[in-house]
């Protein structure tokens, strides 16, 4: 069992990374809001609200000790495909982008597929 003082460290872990998360995502969104799409998997009405919160609406939103963003590689299979040695390292990169985006299109309601 953790004593206090860890859990206090891990939820102050926590937050700092949501909030990290958060300030990341409203760059990406405000730089290039497509290529923010793809790689943040969010939807535009997501987007757009984030985008538009202020610092202060940020910080109160990653204050949880909870994580708010998502892990995208959801299968041990995936995991292990894409830690194994390869051939060509120099593409590794490419293949993780492919399955995130491929997992990506997967979960997204037909009409977002669409768009």
């Amino acid at each position: 069992m953790q004593n206090i003082p860890e859990q206090d460290d891990n939820v102050q872990t926590i937050n700092d990374l949501n909030l990290s998360y958060l300030l990341l995502a409203q760059s990406l969104i405000k730089e290039d809001k497509e290529a923010a799409r793809f790689r943040l998997g969010l939807t535009e009405t997501l987007m757009e609200s984030l985008k538009n919160l202020s610092v202060p609406q940020l910080v109160k939103l990653a204050s949880t000790n909870q994580l708010i963003c998502q892990l995208r590689i959801n299968s041990e299979a995936v995991i292990d495909f894409l830690t194994k040695d390869s051939r060509i390292d120099a593409l590794q990169h490419v293949h993780t982008g492919i399955i995130l985006s491929t997992d990506l299109l997967h979960t997204l309601p037909a009409a977002e597929a669409v768009k």
